[in-house]
């Protein structure tokens, strides 16, 4: 992987082939995580589907989902009552940024099992849906292998079980802190001379 600031100020993403199809596949494996918990089709139209009131009165109990879509307020009354408003217009928006970075990827499902490189040239009025949806992968991982504190990464990372996934986890950190920096940079707050 290796990632290039753009001329304009987006960024260009270079996977190898099996770095762009795991990408890929965890991204639709996120897509199919919020899925299975919308309660609505999405509507086509990015500003309807993220405004788009709806949801449970519950916390989700997939770990996963409860990390995404945490308590806005401590008492469950509060909590239930936000989350019935927001809850169906921030799963689609982070519908909308995954489904955004799989077609950015432009894998569609097809492996031709040449190992190729995959140039990604992400514009910077794209940067925010790819930081929002690998922070949404990292916290779905983390919720999955139970990193929920500083302390719990090196026992992982020494467990046989989990070391590959937080590997991956690693991994979508130094995307997101190039992405992150690059947006940064963008809005002025690049402090490094030049």
């Amino acid at each position: 992987m290796r990632l290039l600031p753009l001329q304009d100020g987006g960024l260009r993403l270079l996977l190898e082939h099996d770095e762009a199809s795991m990408l890929d596949q965890l991204v639709t494996q996120l897509i199919h995580l919020l899925q299975s918990h919308s309660s609505t089709a999405l509507d086509p139209d990015p500003l309807f589907a993220s405004l788009e009131v709806g949801g449970s009165d519950e916390a989700p109990e997939d770990p996963a989902l409860a990390r995404l879509f945490p308590d806005a307020y401590e008492t469950q009354d509060d909590a239930g009552a936000f989350r019935r408003v927001t809850e169906q217009g921030l799963l689609n928006r982070k519908l909308q940024d995954a489904m955004q970075l799989t077609s950015a990827l432009g894998l569609g499902g097809s492996v031709d099992g040449e190992s190729r490189a995959i140039e990604v040239d992400i514009p910077v009025t794209e940067l925010p849906a790819w930081a929002r949806t690998l922070t949404a992968l990292r916290l779905a991982i983390a919720a999955r292998i139970g990193l929920d504190a500083a302390g719990d990464h090196a026992s992982l990372l020494d467990d046989d079980e989990t070391r590959g996934t937080v590997m991956v986890f690693d991994w979508l950190a130094a995307i997101l802190e190039s992405v992150l920096a690059v947006m940064g940079a963008d809005r002025g707050d690049d402090t490094v001379g030049g």
